[in-house]
């Protein structure tokens, strides 16, 4: 038997003459086996899983393991979290990639850079999150490329936050490369890993069997009585196992047994820590401390902390299985030992082990302010600044995450009421904007009480909107606009516009096409809005029947060497709210440029998401399925639900319009379930996308039914616009099923500023359903109206009209004139892909005398929509390098892609793919 160096570790060997020896844990098969999995096929592909467990369970131990399991073959990396990490800016991440940063040279300038910067070794402007971790992403696959990489991240629920996302980043993105992530994460901290989707695996305690044999191999001299006690308080806990055994008779304190188990393990600990002497216990209490496992600081720390003047012993703490000591690192073999250790010390003794810490560290300044910060007792002005300098420093590092605790805890400190109230206000705002909502939500509390003026009471309304910026109806818009008027008179115009933007934005998705919207639109008039893009979205979330004009001609106003990414895509949801669809498309196709070459994943998603729309409108519908299912992955990772289920919908819809219905109602049911606050916009468009499904699929009643629901004011889904918006495919519905006179009430019942909507896509809507609804003696005309529209923006529409006719001139004998129009529909059809209603031309052509060859398949359906985006970038002249940057994926990545399409499409040389995506429009 071998029993490691950490107390939740043991591991059997069995070894012969042929084979090298080989370790396995006890009771632990299912766990070692899945690892086993991912360490085995690691040739064909990469590989991330999280470990999940109470303390003590044997996360550790599997890590360890693995690391064996993979011997020679794979170059290992570890990092470790630690319960007293201040939090600096990607140290988890740098202790990972340490031992790999010389091959920094491999990297382009850009990325070499945002490492650079991201560590604190050179200046330069602020890297995004997503910029640092591709760079890490990138590293690691360079020198993966020469033996695989096995990255193991402990404890990392510990991590600072910039390093759990960035670490999350790349375990999403592995899975071409020759790398392995296996993190371990307790059960009962918050998961911020465990959100990434990462795949996660909990283990339990060992079984009865398992139990018994471990405790037999290292305790085995126990009697009876005494084994079936710990048996019985181990609970199946491998560490209470290996720990209980030492203090079977020596349980501090009454009813041992009625504790928690973690809190007995941490009594066993305290009771051998109790056997030292003084000067072993303060280094045991510094080390405890310590944000850092530098033995020489801790030992410097301790030795001042004395008073004594000479180093502290390490050896009695290391032979009572405490700690180990490794080259310069002194490290805990348990963090409940840690844990332990903190709950012994008191308040005046944590303080003044902080205070060693930070005198120690004198020459670390961005460690050595946390440690003066947790020594402190009374505000400090010049700490206060030190702290606030330490959070600016991690937002230009990249890691804006990590700048929140720091700008707290700076204005606990501060000195007066009012730096105090501007530095939590601070905080708040930037905890609520990269995704830390608990934290905001304790932040806006404490400034609610310490605001006294005005103005604070201005930024509590504010930080109520981005706390919960989607209840309270039409009072709360009307509130948002009284509040702009208070914040423009007391000349804060910054707030006053997020005021005007939150409101017209509750419009948009909450009362689309009311009143009220006006209303806001008016304010921005008397407030004197001049801002471009914020008065071309006031515009078209408050008025979006009669906004198209106004909002293109803003846009124009705007030159393309104006627009930074953020106004792009500010103007391009103008647009797209406006029904401005093929100014939307161009302008999101532009700011998903930009925002890809900045790292601005969150904004990006966005952007994809309106673009599957205006895409899937325009009836280009690979570009629009790649955008949405690139947007559904996005807002995953940045937790954006409202924007994941847009992007579902967008994806369901194009699904259900080529016939893949299975496929579509998976999509429209995700994004349902995501909705649970029932925003009136996601609600609309799923219905849009059931009604596609079913319309495809022949039951036209349930496709008006659905379609209907969204002229219900009654209904949580009702939304004008998009009532109007889809009014063609409720006539088509409405004339397939025999709904006739109830689609004509409904449109005769539109309100007048619907029905006189200047909305090109308004206009295209309601002239079809008028056509496809008239009596048969206006039928004609009716038609003819239709059809003189410029219907180039609407594909889709264009040819269901020529369906839609020529089935009504088939029904009237007019057999000849049909098949012109049927003929272009099945055609048109048959280019978009909508195969359920190019069958139905088919049909008609045959009823109609006409016979339809089978549509010749389109190899380029075989593609994924990853797959179609790498195209598209191929056919741009782009590198493997440009198209990982901009998809944030490795570069191995995108060669595995081209790699499994060259056969797919029967190419041998990106000149041909370029070829073919020129021919698809791409």
């Amino acid at each position: 038997m071998i029993v490691s160096d950490r107390p939740d570790t043991v591991v059997l060997a069995r070894s012969d003459e042929s084979e090298p020896s080989v370790h396995f844990l006890i009771g632990r098969a299912r766990e070692q086996a899945a690892i086993g999995r991912r360490l085995d096929a690691v040739a064909e592909g990469g590989a991330a899983l999280i470990i999940r467990g109470a303390p003590g369970v044997g996360k550790s131990a599997l890590l360890e393991w693995a690391a064996t399991a993979a011997g020679d073959k794979f170059r290992v990396l570890r990092t470790a979290g630690s319960v007293t990490e201040f939090g600096l800016p990607y140290s988890a991440l740098h202790q990972v990639l340490w031992p790999i940063l010389g091959h920094r040279n491999r990297l382009t300038p850009h990325y070499r850079l945002a490492l650079d910067v991201a560590f604190g070794r050179t200046s330069g402007a602020s890297p995004d999150l997503s910029t640092v971790a591709m760079a890490a992403l990138e590293l690691l696959t360079e020198v993966a490329a020469q033996r695989p990489v096995l990255l193991l991240a402990d404890d990392a629920q510990w991590m600072d936050p910039a390093s759990q996302q960035a670490l999350a980043f790349v375990a999403r993105r592995v899975a071409a490369d020759p790398i392995v992530v296996l993190a371990t994460h307790r059960e009962t901290e918050a998961e911020t890993l465990r959100r990434s989707t990462v795949p996660f695996m909990s283990i339990g305690p060992l079984d009865a069997e398992a139990a018994a044999v471990l405790l037999d191999g290292v305790a085995g001299t126990l009697d009876a009585r005494a084994r079936s006690r710990v048996l019985d308080a181990a609970r199946g806990n491998p560490l209470a196992l290996l720990e209980l055994p030492r203090a079977v008779d020596a349980h501090a304190g009454p009813g041992p047994d009625a504790l928690p188990l973690t809190a007995r393990l941490e009594q066993s600990f305290l009771a051998r820590i109790g056997e030292f002497d003084a000067a072993t216990k303060q280094i045991l209490e510094v080390a405890a401390i310590s944000d850092a496992d530098d033995v020489a600081e801790i030992v410097a720390a301790a030795a001042l902390l004395s008073g004594e003047g000479f180093p502290p012993a390490l050896d009695p703490a290391v032979s009572a299985g405490l700690i180990t000591v490794d080259g310069t690192a002194v490290r805990f073999r348990h963090p409940l030992i840690r844990s332990a250790i903190l709950q012994r010390l008191g308040p005046d003794r944590q303080r003044a082990c902080h205070a060693a810490l930070a005198r120690v560290l004198v020459n670390r300044p961005e460690r050595a302010v946390w440690h003066l910060a947790a020594a402190a007792l009374q505000p400090d002005a010049a700490l206060a600044a030190d702290l606030e300098r330490n959070a600016e420093q991690a937002i230009r590092r990249g890691a804006p995450a990590n700048a929140v605790r720091a700008l707290e805890r700076a204005a606990q400190l501060s000195v007066d009421g009012r730096s105090d109230a501007d530095r939590t206000y601070r905080a708040a705002v930037l905890a609520y904007a990269v995704g830390q909502p608990e934290n905001g939500e304790r932040l806006r509390r404490r400034h609610r009480d310490l605001g006294e003026s005005d103005h604070d009471g201005l930024r509590d309304e504010w930080l109520n909107e981005l706390a919960d910026g989607d209840r309270g109806g039409e009072p709360r818009i009307d509130a948002l606009v009284d509040l702009a008027g208070r914040a423009t008179a007391i000349g804060d115009d910054t707030l006053a516009t997020d005021f005007l933007r939150a409101s017209a934005l509750r419009c948009w998705n909450l009362a689309p096409g009311r009143p009220v919207g006006r209303q806001v639109i008016a304010a921005a008039d008397r407030l004197a809005v001049a801002d471009v893009p914020t008065r071309a979205q006031l515009l078209a979330y408050g008025s979006p029947f009669d906004s198209d004009g106004p909002v293109r001609a803003l846009i124009a106003r705007v030159p393309a060497a104006a627009r930074d990414a953020t106004t792009t895509y500010r103007l391009a949801h103008a647009a797209a709210c406006a029904g401005a669809f093929d100014v939307s498309e161009v302008l999101l196709t532009e700011a998903a440029e930009r925002l890809r070459s900045v790292g601005h994943l969150h904004t990006l998603g966005r952007t994809l998401s309106l673009l599957a729309w205006s895409a899937m409108r325009r009836g280009y519908w690979s570009h629009a399925v790649a955008a949405a299912e690139e947007s559904t992955r996005l807002c995953m990772e940045t937790r954006q639900p409202f924007w994941e289920a847009s992007s579902l919908v967008a994806h369901a819809t194009v699904a259900a319009f080529r016939g893949e219905f299975a496929s579509a109602e998976d999509l429209v049911g995700r994004a349902d379930r995501m909705n649970p606050r029932r925003f009136a916009t996601v609600g609309a468009v799923v219905l849009l996308a059931r009604a596609a499904i079913a319309s495809g699929q022949g039951h036209h009643e349930l496709a008006f039914a659905s379609l209907a629901q969204l002229h219900d004011p009654a209904d949580g889904a009702y939304h004008p616009v998009h009532a109007l918006w889809s009014l063609a495919s409720l006539a088509e519905a409405a004339a397939a099923c025999g709904e006739v006179a109830a689609a004509r009430s409904l449109i005769d019942r539109l309100p007048a500023e619907v029905r006189g909507t200047t909305s090109p896509t308004g206009r295209m809507n309601l002239t079809i359903a008028r056509a496809v609804l008239a009596p048969d003696d206006e039928a004609e005309s009716a038609f003819a109206a239709a059809l003189s529209l410029d219907l180039a923006m609407w594909p889709y529409e264009r040819h269901r009209l020529l369906f839609t006719y020529g089935m009504s001139l088939r029904r009237r004998r007019r057999v000849r004139e049909s098949r012109d129009l049927l003929r272009k529909a099945r055609d048109g059809f048959d280019n978009l892909g909508a195969r359920p209603l190019a069958e139905r031309a088919r049909t008609e052509l045959r009823a109609a005398g006409e016979r339809s060859a089978a549509p010749v398949a389109d190899v380029w359906d075989t593609l994924s929509p990853q797959e179609i985006q790498i195209a598209a970038m191929v056919a741009q002249g782009l590198t493997n390098r440009d198209i990982a940057k901009g998809l944030f994926i490795s570069h191995r990545t995108v060669g595995s892609h081209l790699y499994r399409m060259f056969p797919k499409l029967g190419i041998t040389s990106r000149a041909e793919l370029q070829r073919m995506a020129a021919e698809h429009d791409l």
